[in-house]
């Protein structure tokens, strides 16, 4: 029996530890944080489930959509009604792309964390929340996590790293291991670079009228100072009656120039920008909740196949850094398809 370390409980990672779940390998997963899934993240508060990272789950390819439909309980899941339009640097909306719009979009009533609480309860792995792991060392053939309390967990025969790649980065270059083993993996990994994000998410008492028949608005020119726009209330479950609930994604430049700052002084801020797009009277929320994200998603990719260059010594790499995108199918699909290299020997 192969005994396998997947570092991140992200989609990636439980994906893969989903994928290997009937086969002869024991899979421990170490996560940092004290939540799973990511940036597949979700916040109960005022009565509200709050999509707070990614905002829905396309299938995207057979491979997801059976994950989704079929290989996973599908009681909470929901689809998202009403289309995507797009906005400009001035706020002019226009309709969005037809075909994109024709594909479903989907969620949990609970939120979109529930696919990572799905994935986790069927992935028969011992999962360790709030375990940073900081380096890897390779005494022999077998691999060793050191984590942030300098205790060391393993052995194990191979490694799963799902981290965001500067993360990844971090702990592969934090390792005392010979750099003719890693050295290639951290190369290719350097040209996946993140954006920050701000993400905002602001309740209404009462039912409040759209300029258009649209569930969310997303900038394309890059030129506004909000990224995304969506109404939670599409989202079945997520909403009380009575009341509106808008979540605000700001552009990345934005988002670094303002990251350190009071989030109450830039909810301010946001909401008056989201008021004017969406041509409301000046107001205040009820309530508002912010997010900040260190790595948001990409804004490009690593070099796949020297990423991949190591597999046939154990260390294996997956997350959204291999496609330069922040999509949740695609990060899925990383996950499931280092799980069938895992299976195959690398």
């Amino acid at each position: 029996m192969k005994r396998l370390a997947i570092i991140g409980a992200g989609p990636s990672g439980l994906a893969a530890a989903f994928a290997l779940k009937n086969q002869n390998i024991v899979v421990e997963i170490f996560e940092k944080s004290v939540s799973l899934c990511g940036r597949a993240a979700s916040r109960y508060c005022h009565g509200t489930w709050l999509d707070t990272g990614a905002n829905y789950l396309k299938s995207g390819s057979p491979e997801i959509e059976e994950l989704l439909l079929k290989r996973l309980p599908t009681e909470d899941l929901a689809r998202i009604e009403g289309d995507i339009w797009t906005f400009d640097g001035e706020g002019n909306l226009n309709l969005g792309d037809p075909a994109q719009n024709r594909e479903a979009k989907w969620t949990y009533r609970s939120g979109i964390s529930t696919l990572g609480k799905l994935l986790a309860a069927r992935a028969r792995a011992k999962i360790h929340l709030g375990t940073r792991v900081v380096a890897l060392e390779k005494p022999g053939k077998s691999w060793l996590l050191v984590d942030a309390d300098d205790n060391k967990r393993g052995p194990f025969d191979a490694i799963l790293l799902t981290p965001p790649g500067p993360q990844t980065i971090d702990i592969l270059e934090a390792s005392p291991i010979a750099e003719s083993l890693l050295e290639p993996i951290v190369e290719a990994l350097r040209p996946a670079a993140y954006f920050r994000q701000f993400c905002f998410g602001f309740g209404l008492a009462g039912e409040f009228q759209r300029p258009g028949d649209f569930h969310a608005l997303l900038n394309l020119d890059r030129k506004h100072v909000i990224s995304w726009l969506g109404f939670e209330n599409d989202k079945p479950g997520h909403v009380p009656p009575c009341w509106t609930v808008v979540v605000v994604q700001m552009n990345p430049k934005w988002s670094a120039d303002h990251f350190e700052q009071d989030a109450t002084d830039l909810a301010v801020s946001a909401w008056g920008h989201a008021t004017k797009l969406l041509r409301w009277p000046d107001s205040e929320p009820d309530w508002f909740e912010a997010k900040r994200w260190m790595y948001a998603h990409p804004s490009s990719g690593a070099d796949v196949a020297a990423a991949r260059s190591r597999e046939n010594e154990g260390i294996f790499i997956a997350g959204d850094a291999l496609f330069g995108k922040g999509r949740l199918n695609l990060a899925l699909e990383s996950g499931l398809q280092v799980a069938e290299r895992i299976i195959s020997g690398g």
